[in-house]
């Protein structure tokens, strides 16, 4: 069960990773990206019922896991700064602060429209 689990969230991290690369040009790959989010959070779902003894033998995928979870961590994030400068010289006036870590950054994304 536990490798079922972990080979499927692999398979949705690379699949959400190549969508990513790919770049989101329309409605289909939003849909598409947003069904992946979905099944993700059916499995970790499904990951954090187990017990932590039970991924001792695959190791090798959390690690695997865990690298292509940081992939698409920063391809998200990327997007989400690209599409905040395409946003900011539309709207120059419309600015708003928020913090990702121990760094403050404008955002317009966070504010109400």
């Amino acid at each position: 069960m536990v490798k079922e689990l972990l080979k499927k969230l692999e398979e949705l991290l690379s699949e959400e990773k190549k969508l990513l690369l790919k770049g989101i040009k329309g409605k289909e790959e939003a849909e598409k990206l947003e069904e992946i989010e979905k099944e993700k959070l059916e499995v970790l779902s499904s990951i954090s019922q187990l017990e932590p003894k039970e991924f001792k033998e695959h190791l090798e995928t959390v690690k695997r896991v865990e690298r292509l979870n940081k992939e698409v961590e920063a391809l998200l994030l990327n997007n989400l700064l690209f599409v905040e400068s395409i946003l900011k010289e539309i709207f120059p006036e419309r600015d708003t602060t928020y913090t990702i870590g121990n760094t403050s950054t404008s955002s317009l994304l966070n504010k109400k429209v």
